[in-house]
């Protein structure tokens, strides 16, 4: 839709209008095929059928040559950390269509005394009364995953970026803890 819609590239349009005006300076769709310095190679365990690892698989053949439209985007912490003040500071879209993106829209499930909701793009959690308690955006694939998530009553946002598909998630619950309570332990992961 975005090639249809602008005429570019999509990942050209990405870099132009999304990575240059939130200064996501070191983001960017890589290659696989080149090895880029400071960039983390994904990989899973190899496990046996007790669980005991056995050997590490690269992920080479889980994504697209060159990141799309579905994933495959290398970004790192501080550029997410970027990409998150630029959204909420209207850099990226305007007022109407911020608010849209940090409103939950759809109930998906219960989550502790809340509820869990998508919306545009983030995933939300509030609490009993309603409230927003943190919104996410995670990323999953063999051998690797991350997690943007912001706090709102403690305007602190956390970004997590790991190699293997679950490991990111210890220790956003581990904030969640810290932040949220300890009522909020074990519900950070996907959907």
């Amino acid at each position: 839709m975005i090639e249809r819609a602008t005429g570019m590239p999509y990942r050209d349009y990405v870099t132009r209008h999304v990575f240059a005006p939130a200064g996501m300076e070191r983001s960017g769709f890589l290659s696989m095929d080149v090895v880029e310095p400071d960039v983390a190679e994904g990989v899973e365990a190899i496990r046996d059928p007790v669980g005991a690892i056995t050997g590490w698989r690269r992920n080479i053949y889980s994504y697209p040559p060159v990141g799309s439209p579905d994933g495959g985007a290398h970004v790192t912490a501080d550029d997410l950390v970027r990409f998150h003040r630029a959204i909420v500071g209207g850099r990226l879209l305007g007022p109407e269509l911020t608010a849209e993106l940090l409103s939950p829209k759809e109930r998906r499930s219960a989550r502790g005394d809340g509820e869990y909701l998508i919306g545009y793009g983030f995933a939300f959690e509030t609490d009993a009364a309603g409230r927003v308690r943190c919104y996410c955006k995670e990323g999953v694939n063999v051998g690797a995953s991350a997690m943007l998530r912001h706090y709102p009553s403690a305007n602190l946002t956390l970004v997590v970026l790991a190699v293997g598909e679950d490991a990111a998630f210890d220790a956003v619950r581990a904030v969640d803890r810290a932040v949220l309570g300890p009522s909020s332990a074990g519900q950070a992961g996907t959907a």
